[in-house]
């Protein structure tokens, strides 16, 4: 015993009841029940729902969806249950034929014209060398006066479709492979860099975006994006991450912007991987001469359409050619800055691909899918709200129906780029500060 007597005893407390996590079935059944059944009615309509009505419940589906994804991080279990609702929201729309965009009978023309054994890209639609090829459906093709915009690995795509059939179904069955293969790849990302693999996939897998642009739709985007996700898994692999870039570049030439800050993280065997594998796939087009890429440059020089940051470049420089090259030199400045930080490439691709979103002249609501499989692996709150939001511009379905012209209301374009502004300059408002604390000296 010490001369000051004894020690005096420090109450020992009883450890509290550890709770059990809640079943994740309570959280995703409700959920998934509500954002299959606001979808479903959304499709199924009589003479199909008015926009507003489409866009309501479609917000809906949306609340859903956030719901699940912000209480399944305490739940325990209901991998199962996450694949099976979305399996089940997929085949809900997979029946109905595409009503907001008619893409897919451009994708199938061109495999029509390849199967006859010309090149696509040589030739519009409408020009007379094609007469002959005109199918019972030709007149749903979009802008058949244009060449196609589609890039070579699209083309060999379109060219399978055309070889088993041609249909629109088989279209949707294609995109929804790569659909569901990314949304694997997804979940082994999640595994090995020590992310939710539930949450990951529940972002991804329950979008309903995605699900109305690739099971309504028929949005070839998926097939992009399983080339996105590759990269980010094949990453101590360059060369083959380089092939896997230069695939989902030549589905949606967008990617495009990221080969800079991945050659810089992953060195010069990426570069070689991306080009080789570009050349092999860009080879059987090459008759095309300048046409190979004439109607891609041509697409991006349509008139602007819900543009959000290149709205505010026209303001500056209200000219024709002008805001473009100010996008294009902002979206080169990015690049470089996350070539210079190094940045690993699920953060580069998120930064360059949401740098191009933003910069976009064009905006329709399936170029948001793009962010979609980096913005559920980093779970960013910005670019998930504007994947929400990026349905907005259907809400002018019934003018479009009605005139042939998609309008373009404030309301539609505050509430679709304000969001995601005000959200991105919060987190890059945290960033700074957390930079600076760093930075900050600690004291003697």
């Amino acid at each position: 015993m010490s001369p000051q007597g004894p020690a005096p005893l420090t109450p020992v407390m009883p450890p509290a009841p550890s709770e059990s996590p809640t079943p994740a079935w309570r959280i995703l059944l409700p959920a998934g029940v509500a954002e299959v059944s606001l979808l479903a009615a959304a499709g199924w309509w009589p003479d199909l729902a008015p926009g507003w009505l489409f866009v309501t419940l479609a917000t809906l589906a949306f609340g859903a969806y956030a719901m699940a994804a912000m209480r399944i991080r305490d739940a325990r279990g209901g991998g199962l249950l996450i694949w099976g609702v979305a399996i089940l929201l997929r085949l809900v729309l997979l029946p109905l034929a595409p009503e907001m965009s008619t893409d897919v009978y451009r994708y199938l023309w061109d495999g029509h014209v390849q199967f006859s054994g010309m090149n696509p890209l040589r030739y519009a639609p409408a020009d007379p060398a094609l007469a002959a090829l005109r199918t019972s459906w030709f007149g749903l093709v979009p802008s058949p006066e244009t060449l196609s915009p589609y890039p070579p690995a699209a083309q060999l795509a379109f060219l399978a479709l055309s070889v088993v059939g041609g249909t629109v179904f088989q279209a949707k069955l294609l995109w929804l492979g790569f659909d569901l293969a990314t949304a694997w790849v997804l979940g082994r990302i999640a595994a090995f860099t020590g992310r939710s693999r539930r949450l990951t996939q529940l972002l991804y897998l329950w979008s309903p975006l995605l699900v109305v642009e690739v099971a309504w739709n028929a949005q070839i985007a998926p097939m992009a994006l399983f080339g996105l996700v590759l990269v980010v898994l094949l990453a101590r692999a360059p060369a083959s991450a380089g092939a896997a870039g230069a695939a989902s570049t030549l589905v949606a030439p967008v990617s495009l912007a990221a080969v800079v800050p991945l050659t810089a993280r992953l060195g010069v065997r990426f570069l070689l991987g991306f080009i080789v594998v570009a050349a092999i796939l860009t080879l059987p087009f090459v008759s095309a001469g300048t046409g190979l890429f004439d109607g891609l440059f041509g697409y991006l020089h349509r008139t602007p359409f819900m543009a959000g940051g290149f709205t505010l470049l026209e303001s500056v420089a209200p000219d024709t050619h002008v805001p473009r090259w100010l996008a294009f030199l902002t979206l080169a400045v990015v690049a470089v800055g996350t070539a210079a930080r190094r940045f690993r490439p699920e953060r580069a691709l998120l930064w360059t691909l949401g740098a191009a979103l933003l910069l976009t002249p064009t905006f329709r609501p399936q170029y948001a899918l793009m962010i979609l499989p980096l913005a559920a692996l980093r779970v960013s709150l910005p670019w998930l709200l504007f994947t929400g939001l990026a349905l907005l511009p259907y809400s002018g379905l019934d003018a479009f129906r009605a005139t042939g012209v998609w309008p373009e209301p404030v309301w539609v374009l505050t509430l679709l780029w304000l969001p995601l502004a005000a959200l991105l300059i919060v987190d890059a408002h945290r960033l700074w500060r957390a930079r600076f604390s760093e930075a900050a000296p600690q004291g003697p």
